[in-house]
């Protein structure tokens, strides 16, 4: 089985206990470690951007055409966060439970409960990098009832989420000033180093150009029968 190597003791103590006393990393030495994050959807662009405005190095692994193209654009009905902005009794613990119910408890519980526990710093973060949530008329962040909770948690960017998220941690990656050398056409900012990305047979991109022109995403068949089709029509074509 694999060790997925969580720290011992309770459920909503373990996570701040091992942040203080696991062991760091001097900042003098940061530069000479080299970090690989393989993937730049929301998690490993997230992932690729904070470590490098910690001071690591770090290479992106990106199997796309862009970073802006990866499966977390599905994520269009918004995030969640138990910032508890409506005051309708939300908290960690809720958001927690929801979560795990909503796995069907296959969740490793630890790590969902972390996940709960940053989620009002994630939100705080996508801001900062300026994803464009919705706003009630007095500036605040909107929230929604999302998923069949009992509370209104979600932030939402109209019907867009993913999209906007992806394109804040995107930009995220390739802040800042740099003297290195152009990668791959693009400017590496003091968190870029530059994108390893994958080959594409011509099928495969004119498939994916395909499904573009709805702006759609080709995943979700129920929301979007059209593209679903022709994302049919075009494996059938990559079959061939």
């Amino acid at each position: 089985m694999l060790n997925a190597k969580i720290p011992s003791g309770p459920l909503e103590n373990k996570w701040a206990d091992y942040k203080g006393h696991c062991k760091l990393v001097n900042p003098a030495n940061k530069r000479k470690l080299e970090v690989i994050v393989v993937g730049t959807g929301l998690a490993g662009a997230s992932a690729a951007a904070s470590l490098g405005e910690l001071g690591y190095k770090v290479k992106a692994f990106c199997f796309q055409d862009s970073p802006r193209r990866a499966h977390s654009i599905a994520a269009q009905g918004g995030i969640n966060a138990a910032k508890n902005y409506q005051n309708d009794g939300d908290s960690v613990f809720r958001l927690f439970y929801d979560t795990i119910k909503g796995g069907d408890y296959r969740a490793r519980e630890a790590n969902v409960h972390r996940l709960a526990e940053v989620s009002t710093n994630i939100i705080d973060q996508c801001v900062a990098q300026g994803v464009p949530f919705a706003r009630e008329y007095g500036g605040l962040l909107s929230n929604r009832s999302f998923g069949g909770t009992q509370v209104q948690r979600t932030f939402y960017a109209a019907g867009q989420t993913g999209q906007q998220l992806l394109i804040g941690a995107y930009q995220a990656l390739m802040n800042g000033d740099s003297s290195d050398a152009y990668v791959n056409g693009l400017y590496p900012g003091y968190l870029y180093f530059g994108f390893v990305v994958g080959g594409s047979h011509p099928v495969a991109t004119a498939a994916d150009w395909l499904v573009s022109a709805w702006d759609q995403n080709c995943g979700i068949y129920v929301l979007s029968p059209v593209v679903a089709v022709v994302e049919q029509i075009a494996a059938s074509w990559i079959l061939e």
